[in-house]
């Protein structure tokens, strides 16, 4: 399994750039091959998400989509590009 990991700084409201990932982001990623699992929130310069991901491959090109999502809708909200953490999973557990 492969995670990725973004973090963004900004000001903006966090109500609605979490809605507008539900709404636009969400689900483009559940329709992805090597789907696994997303989760974002709020931190203290910005927001973050991790996804997961069978393959390096799939969360490749899943990543893509994303980036153009927001290049062309949350641009206003997320000015800068993330930073970006991705590499295997070596272990895991849910509770």
């Amino acid at each position: 399994m492969h995670a990725m990991i973004r973090t963004y700084e900004t000001s903006a409201s966090t109500a609605e750039i979490a809605r507008r990932v539900e709404a636009m982001i969400l689900p483009l990623l559940q329709a992805r091959p090597g789907f696994r699992g997303y989760w974002a929130g709020r931190s203290e310069t910005g927001v973050f998400s991790v996804s997961l991901f069978e393959s390096e491959a799939e969360m490749d090109a899943a990543n893509e989509q994303v980036r153009s999502i927001v290049s062309s809708n949350l641009a206003e909200l997320l000015p800068t590009p993330p930073s970006v953490t991705r590499g295997e999973v070596l272990v895991s557990a849910t509770g």
